[in-house]
């Protein structure tokens, strides 16, 4: 065992004298590892815990040697400094005994002092210096901010350039398991329905879970997005609610965090089985909660774009029947015209008309007459192309373009649909009485307006109701 000397003591309270009031070199400590150890005429070394593992950060001297960098390396190590705290303890590493003073009580960083020898009958003149290292604690402090800017500054980086739900909430995940090691964790966002979905998976496949619905305030992901507070749990086994063993689990231990922007939770990233079996720290919530502020921005946006595009979409998109506006048939008509002629190719353009719809109406109520137009226009959607366009013209009249296609071709469609909406029954009891039928206007262009390509059409529709309605003129 070793002892301090009043002479050494006298000298180690000198090193405050020399670095209290300095700013933080980038050096700092290997210096002051080095000067300790010139006291003490043994190796000294600073460990630090960063990225999920515990790390040499200074060493005065090569030998004897600490473990190298990995998780396994430092697992001995582990077991001691997770009870040290503020405390002295000794680990032996490769028969080496070692003193460890814990440097973690100001800062929150995990830090240690790390002196070659057993100096245990030294303890409290070691704790006291290291009170007196503050400046030490700066450095641990700064490095680990550090850290932290720079995983989120990558992360920031990079959600520039994803875009899309599941990518976003899948690069995420990545950064968020790199920076906090982490063999398990997931991302789940709220829903439509007012539950939560788990979008992106680390550690497990996704399809597992895909289709799992969460309520709010259930479980520890609905629990945290219901509350808006982190869930930080070094030990479930503790928390009686809450100890439900899965097989996949390796440890007891799991940090689950809302992604906020201002009042609304975006969503829940959930962590567990640290890669070194360990609880997870203080530190570690520190960097998921840091991680969380791109990635809320980035859910905001993503957000943002999908209202846009709903926006957009109701902007064209006929409410009742799901099929394109009549504005938009316009637009899209002319579009279609001016490349037909500059391709030399025809357009076919039907109008189409459920026959005695006021009767449907007047019979069976609006209602009715609300699902008779959607079963007709989800036959007309099934009964042609792709990109044909579907749209709703007007209350029970409908129009369909269907560019490159001549006479022969779209007569072929027209029956085809004539036929089918004749065929079809509702299916509520009450409607199985209904019968509908349409009647079709058709026309085809090769250098018509759109204009005079609407009145063609029209004319023939008109055409099928004079000769008996339930047919196709062409």
């Amino acid at each position: 065992m070793r002892t301090l000397s009043p002479e050494q003591g006298q000298r180690l309270g000198d090193l405050r004298r020399q670095f209290g009031a300095a700013a933080v070199p980038q050096d700092l400590l290997t210096k002051l590892a080095t000067l300790i150890a010139s006291v003490l005429q043994v190796k000294v070394a600073f460990v630090g815990h960063s990225n999920g593992t515990w790390a040499a950060l200074a060493e005065s001297s090569t030998e004897p040697r600490l473990p190298s960098a990995g998780v396994e390396s430092w697992k001995g190590f582990n077991r001691v400094a997770a009870f040290l705290e503020d405390g002295v303890q000794i680990w032996v590493h490769d028969d080496t005994r070692w003193t460890l003073v814990g440097l973690n009580g100001r800062t929150g960083v995990s830090a240690v002092l790390a002196l070659e020898g057993d100096w245990m009958p030294s303890a409290p003149a070691l704790l006291q210096l290291a009170r007196e290292l503050q400046f030490a604690q700066r450095a641990f402090s700064w490095s680990s901010q550090a850290f932290i800017g720079e995983a989120t500054h990558r992360l920031t980086r990079t959600l520039g350039r994803v875009s899309g739900l599941g990518s976003v909430c899948s690069l995420v995940l990545r950064h968020v398991a790199r920076a906090v090691p982490s063999r398990i964790a997931a991302f789940a966002v709220p829903t439509d329905d007012d539950t939560l979905a788990i979008v992106a998976t680390h550690g497990y496949p996704l399809e597992l879970v895909e289709r799992v619905r969460i309520a709010p305030g259930r479980g520890v992901i609905g629990s945290v997005y219901s509350s808006r507070t982190p869930m930080w749990v070094p030990d479930v086994s503790l928390i009686p609610n809450l100890h439900v063993r899965r097989p996949r689990y390796r440890t007891n231990s799991f940090v689950a965090i809302p992604v906020a922007a201002g009042a609304e939770v975006l969503g829940v990233v959930c962590v567990t089985d640290r890669l070194d079996n360990l609880a997870f720290t203080k530190e570690d919530l520190l960097t998921l909660r840091a991680l969380t502020a791109p990635a809320s921005l980035a859910l905001d946006r993503e957000r943002a774009k999908r209202r846009a595009e709903a926006f957009a979409q109701a902007a064209v998109i006929d409410p009742v029947s799901g099929l394109f506006n009549r504005r938009y048939f316009h637009e899209r008509l002319e579009d279609e015209l001016h490349r037909a002629q500059r391709h030399k190719t025809p357009v076919a353009l039907m109008m189409i008309d459920i026959d005695d719809f006021k009767g449907v109406n007047d019979q069976f109520g609006h209602l009715a007459g609300d699902e008779v137009i959607r079963s007709v226009s989800d036959i007309l959607r099934r009964s042609v192309r792709r990109f044909d366009l579907c749209s709703r013209f007007g209350g029970e009249e409908f129009a369909i373009v269907m560019p490159g296609s001549g006479p022969d071709h779209s007569a072929v469609v027209a029956e085809r649909i004539r036929q089918r909406i004749e065929e079809f029954r509702l299916e509520e009891p009450t409607l199985s009485t209904l019968r509908v039928t349409v009647s079709i206007g058709l026309s085809v262009s090769y250098e018509l307006s759109p204009r005079e390509l609407i009145e063609r059409a029209d004319r023939a529709l008109y055409a099928a109701k004079r000769a008996g309605k339930n047919r196709v003129v062409a």
